[in-house]
C-alpha cells in the first residue's frame, strides 16, 4: 500500500511539472486578452546596489493660463511649496498685466501687476518660468496675437523684461519662452508672412542685449505639438543666425505615451547631429492627458496619467509642466495633486531598474532608510490588469519591513525575510494604479 501511495505521489507531481508551464502560460495569456492588445508582462528587478546617480524630478513645474491669471498664487502658495515646485510658468504677461505703455512713441514700462505674482511665486519656493506673450497690445498691428507694428519695439519690450527680472530684481535661474502656442495663438508659421522665425529673432535680439546681474535661460517655441515642418526650419534658422537657445519646447497633450517618446527622440536626433545645441534642454512647457477643461486631468486616470508620463520623460527631458496650477484646468485639489506628492516620496538617489512591460513601468530609488520602487500600470483603456513580480537583487540584509503605498491610501507595514541575496514580492496591480514599495531593513 505504502508504494502505491508513493507512486501516485509521484505521478502527481509528474503531472504538475507538466501542466505548470501550461497553466502560467494561460493566465499570462488570460491578462493580455483582458487587456484586449499583445504586449509584454513586466517582471521588475530593482539593483539595489546600483546607484546611477541623483533622481530627476521634472515634475516638479506647473503652468498657468490665462484662468485666473491674476489671482491664482493668493492662497495657494502652502499647496505649491508642500509640492515642491521648482518652476511655475506663466502666460499673457503683456495683455494680463499692462506691463507697456506708450508716451510719445516711447515705451514706458510698469512691472508693479506682473511683480505682485513674481513675488508670489518666489514666496512659494518657485522661480517665474516667462512665457514671452502675448503682443503688447500698444505695440501690436491689430490685436494680442498679432505682429507689432515695429519689431524694434519688440526687441525692446523682451530686452526691458529681462533686464528687470534677471538684473533689476535679481532672480536667479529664470527662464524666458517666446510666444504661448505661436502655431494657434497667432497662427504664426515657420516661413510666410507671419514668420515665428521673424518673432524669435527680434526676441533674441533683446534678450542678447539685456544686461543683467543673474544667468537666465531662453528659448521657445512652445508650439501645440511637436512637429517635424517647425524642427527642420528652426534649428538651422538658429544656426544660421548663431541665435541664442538656451532650450526648446513643446506641448504635448495626449493619453497615448509613445507620443511623449517619440517627441523626444525626434528633438533629440537634431540636437545630437549639431553639435551647437549640445547643451540645448528639452521641456514639454504644457502637458496633460488631454486639453479639455474638465476632461481626464481631473480624474484618477489623469493622476495616473501623469506619473505614467513623468516615468516616460524621466531622464530625457528637464521639465515637464503640467497644466494648470488653479482654474479649470487646474492640479491643485484635483487628483493629479496626489499624484505629484506621491512622485515626491521616491528619495534623491536613483537606483537601477529592469524589467518594464508595454503597461507597467517603474521608477527605483534609494532613500534614506532603504529602497524603493514606484510601480505604475497605465493602461487609456482601463482595463488591463497584472501581478508583477518585484525583486529587490543584491540585499546585504536579510530581515526587512516591506512599507506599501498604494496611490490615494495610507501605508501598509509587515515584516519580509529573504534566506537569499534576493527578495521577490508579488505585485497585483489593477487597472490604473500606482503602488510604492519601500524596503526597509529591520535594524533601522
Amino acid at each position: 500500500m505504502k508504494a502505491k501511495e508513493n507512486w501516485w505521489s509521484y505521478l502527481a507531481m509528474v503531472v504538475l511539472a507538466l501542466a505548470l508551464p501550461m497553466l502560467l502560460k494561460g493566465i499570462t495569456q488570460i491578462q493580455r486578452n483582458w487587456a484586449g492588445a499583445e504586449g509584454r508582462l513586466a517582471a521588475i528587478d530593482v539593483q539595489t546596489d546600483q546607484v546611477i546617480g541623483p533622481l530627476p524630478r521634472p515634475w516638479q513645474a506647473l503652468a498657468q493660463g490665462g484662468d485666473e491669471l491674476t489671482t491664482f498664487m493668493d492662497k495657494t502658495q502652502p499647496q505649491v511649496k508642500a509640492l515642491g515646485i521648482k518652476y511655475i510658468r506663466v502666460d499673457h504677461i503683456y495683455d494680463g498685466f499692462d506691463v507697456v505703455s506708450l508716451n510719445n512713441n516711447q515705451l514706458v514700462f510698469n512691472w508693479s501687476k506682473l511683480d505682485i505674482l513674481v513675488d508670489k511665486i518666489r514666496a512659494s519656493g518657485a522661480t517665474p518660468f516667462l512665457s514671452l506673450s502675448y503682443m503688447p497690445p500698444v505695440i501690436s498691428k491689430s490685436d494680442i496675437v498679432d505682429a507689432p507694428k515695429d519689431w524694434n519695439q519688440w526687441s525692446q519690450v523682451i530686452q526691458k523684461t529681462i533686464e528687470h527680472y534677471s538684473g533689476d530684481k535679481n532672480i536667479p535661474n529664470m527662464y524666458y519662452e517666446v510666444w504661448n502656442e505661436p502655431d494657434l495663438f497667432g497662427k504664426w508659421t515657420m516661413g510666410g508672412a507671419k514668420n515665428y522665425q521673424t518673432l524669435y529673432l527680434y526676441a533674441s535680439r533683446g534678450a542678447t542685449s539685456a544686461k543683467t546681474s543673474q544667468n537666465f535661460k531662453f528659448g521657445g517655441p512652445a508650439t501645440t505639438g511637436l512637429y517635424k515642418n517647425w524642427i527642420d526650419n528652426f534649428f538651422p534658422f538658429i544656426l544660421q543666425n548663431k541665435l541664442r537657445l538656451d532650450f526648446f519646447s513643446w506641448h504635448r497633450y495626449d493619453l497615448d505615451l509613445d507620443k511623449y517618446s517619440e517627441d523626444v527622440a525626434s528633438v533629440s536626433r537634431w540636437i545630437e547631429s549639431h553639435p551647437y545645441f549640445a547643451n540645448v534642454e528639452k521641456i514639454v512647457s504644457e502637458f496633460g492627458a488631454d486639453s479639455e477643461k474638465g476632461g481626464a486631468n481631473d480624474t484618477r486616470l489623469g493622476a495616473i496619467h501623469l506619473i505614467a508620463a513623468s516615468r516616460e520623460l524621466l531622464y530625457k527631458i528637464k521639465y515637464g509642466f503640467s497644466f494648470s496650477v488653479t482654474g479649470s484646468w487646474g492640479v491643485l485639489g484635483k487628483p493629479r495633486e496626489q499624484a505629484l506628492r506621491f512622485l515626491n516620496l521616491l528619495g534623491d538617489d536613483r537606483l537601477g531598474v529592469t524589467g518594464e512591460g508595454s503597461w507597467v513601468k517603474a521608477i527605483a530609488a534609494k532613500s534614506k532608510k532603504g529602497f524603493q520602487v514606484l510601480v505604475v500600470n497605465y493602461d487609456p483603456k482601463n482595463v488591463h490588469s497584472e501581478i508583477v513580480p518585484v525583486t529587490f537583487t543584491d540585499l546585504s540584509d536579510r530581515n526587512f519591513i516591506m512599507h506599501q503605498t498604494i496611490l490615494g491610501s495610507n501605508p501598509v507595514r509587515y515584516a519580509i525575510a529573504t534566506s537569499e541575496g534576493n527578495l521577490q514580492y508579488q505585485l497585483p496591480m489593477s487597472p490604473n494604479s500606482a503602488i510604492l514599495l519601500e524596503l526597509v531593513p529591520a535594524s533601522i
